[in-house]
């Protein structure tokens, strides 16, 4: 409580020139006051007078203030825990809160807190400061969403991965090889607290769906899914179907807070697709290194949706995808229910 008293007492006096000017007066000495301020060397050991004493001082240079025509008024308040807040009008807040010491004026913020065995200080004039240092909800929430996604996908004979049904061998994957690339654009993020809100973003996904068989598939005569396989005695070096869909994630994302402004990030929702495009490749010998590929749509369904979530650290964020609608058209392809998993790595931080 001494050292917050000790900065209103400081802040106050630097202001009293800058109250008894005009408007634009008063913003160029709030402009030199942000550059002294960073040529301030902390000391150690902050030496305080007793608190009756600073709180005289105080009301006598409010009592100055108050003689060159200006009202300000002076709120101290003792908040939760170890945190104290002190107002003075509408132009500076200080905020102790023990580990830390927030002063914001007007639109700039200072923030002084201890790191290891040394003290640091945060310049900055971003939005964070009206919420860490008045206490008032800011609009700075910035969701983690955007930027490239790299994982393994695979598919399930059953929703929620419950695999009751034999699955036909020619569908049969290599799970190591069959891998997803997502590129997702910058996110638009609606904050309904500064560490709660929602979070979107258009992206491409798309699959590699490597088959562990020596075949691939195609759609025969009556229009169904099928498998095919290679004259002897040719065998299948690679075959896979790749698909390519557009996608639109919207997710409900809580930020907690661990250290310096850095988060842990969690976040579920929706996610809906739309293909653009499908085709197999082949790789084989005869007669020399062959590479085949069939562009088919292959009964895939056009639209399928599903349920998306992520947890993670800042940028870097482990993420799972279940679609709940099947892969491939009714009545026209095995029941199969895809999936991916993997690690995200956001642009927006």
């Amino acid at each position: 409580m001494k050292r917050i008293l000790i900065s209103a007492l400081l802040i106050v006096s630097m202001l009293l020139p800058a109250l008894a000017q005009e408007k634009e007066q008063k913003l160029k000495e709030l402009e030199q006051l942000e550059q002294q301020t960073k040529q301030v060397t902390i000391p150690d050991t902050l030496v305080a007078a007793a608190e009756d004493t600073l709180i005289v001082a105080a009301e006598d240079t409010l009592a100055a203030i108050r003689a060159e025509g200006e009202e300000i008024a002076v709120v101290v308040s003792d908040d939760e825990g170890d945190t104290s807040t002190v107002r003075i009008g509408d132009i500076v807040t200080i905020k102790d809160t023990g580990d830390e010491t927030v002063i914001r004026i007007g639109k700039k913020g200072v923030r002084i807190f201890e790191d290891g065995d040394s003290t640091e200080i945060d310049f900055d004039d971003d939005e964070y400061w009206n919420e860490e240092a008045t206490g008032r909800p800011g609009k700075s929430f910035d969701g983690h969403l955007g930027g490239i996604e790299i994982g393994y996908n695979n598919f399930s004979t059953a929703t929620w991965l419950n695999n009751d049904v034999p699955m036909d061998g020619y569908l049969d994957l290599n799970t190591a090889k069959s891998t997803s690339f997502n590129i997702v654009s910058p996110p638009v993020s609606l904050g309904f607290t500064r560490h709660f809100g929602l979070v979107t973003a258009l992206g491409i996904n798309f699959n590699n769906y490597r088959f562990d068989g020596n075949n691939s598939i195609v759609v025969d005569g009556e229009g169904i899914v099928s498998p095919f396989f290679p004259a002897e005695p040719v065998r299948y070096e690679k075959s896979k179907l790749a698909t390519i869909y557009g996608i639109l994630p919207v997710i409900l994302e809580v930020q907690i807070p661990v250290s310096h402004g850095s988060t842990i990030n969690l976040g579920a929702g929706v996610i809906g697709a739309v293909k653009l495009g499908s085709h197999t490749k082949v790789v084989y010998y005869n007669d020399g290194k062959q590479k085949d590929k069939n562009h088919d749509d292959f009964n895939l369904n056009v639209l399928r949706y599903g349920v998306t979530a992520r947890a993670g650290y800042e940028m870097v964020q482990v993420y799972g995808t279940c679609y709940l609608s099947p892969m491939f058209e009714k009545g026209k392809g095995p029941e199969l229910y895809p999936f991916e998993i993997g690690i995200a790595l956001t642009i927006n931080d």
